[in-house]
């Protein structure tokens, strides 16, 4: 067994006590010394992670009860990317069956050349539709908890005519002017034109209208909608 012997002394040289410790007293201390080092780690450590867990619960609820500048534009956002998905919204619809008649003949200088003249009478079902072209060009804002949204108007989005349908009522034709392909075409394109002026006539911009505010706040139904008109 080995002593370690420590001695102090006074200023005048004389011995005042002898301290004598056994090397496994010194193993010991430092055991002891190492354990608490441990616990005083285990100790930060739970500290940090405390005090950090702390710190999210406070950015967490700071979010969600105080963050209310975050949650307007997030809000806002989401309606406006419902609204780029709809994109083109078509909220009315007119379905008519119309007759054209075409006739005409070879001119030269303004001059009708006899014998030359044809004409056709046609019919054919089509539908007019109406209602919000590009819903991406509609404003969207927030005051307090009501989303405010202003679309743009209503227009003509749309003429098909069902080809199918196509029946020729009379034609009267002519060796020296036959009937066309070309002749045709125009006549749809007359036709048309007939089709949009009779279905704006019959009301379909107020019943896309209508419909359209009926659509968009059923596909916001999550949130409070205020829908103005441009």
């Amino acid at each position: 067994m080995y002593f370690i012997i420590e001695l102090s002394k006074k200023e005048n040289g004389v011995v005042l006590e002898t301290t004598t410790s056994t090397r496994e007293e010194m193993k010991m201390k430092d055991v002891l010394k190492g354990v608490t080092v441990k616990i005083l780690s285990l100790i930060i450590i739970i500290a940090l992670i405390a005090g950090g867990g702390y710190l999210a619960y406070k950015h967490f609820v700071g979010n969600i009860f105080g963050g209310v500048g975050h949650e307007t534009v997030s809000s806002v956002d989401v309606v406006k990317e419902k609204l780029e998905v709809a994109a083109e919204l078509n909220t009315g619809s007119y379905l008519c069956t119309d007759v054209i008649t075409k006739a005409d003949s070879k001119t030269f200088k303004d001059w009708k050349i006899p014998f030359t003249e044809k004409s056709f009478i046609v019919q054919y079902d089509g539908i007019v539709k109406a209602g919000i072209k590009d819903l991406t060009k509609a404003d969207v804002s927030q005051d307090e908890d009501t989303i405010i949204i202003k679309l743009p108007d209503v227009e003509i989005t749309g003429i098909e005519i069902d080809n199918d349908s196509f029946e020729k009522l009379d034609e009267s034709n002519n060796i020296f002017n036959p009937i066309t392909v070309e002749d045709l075409n125009d006549a749809q394109k007359d036709l048309k034109d007939k089709m949009e002026a009779q279905a704006i006539e019959k009301g379909i911009l107020d019943i896309a209208r209508e419909n359209a505010e009926t659509v968009i706040s059923g596909m916001l139904s999550d949130y409070d909608v205020q829908i103005e008109w441009k």
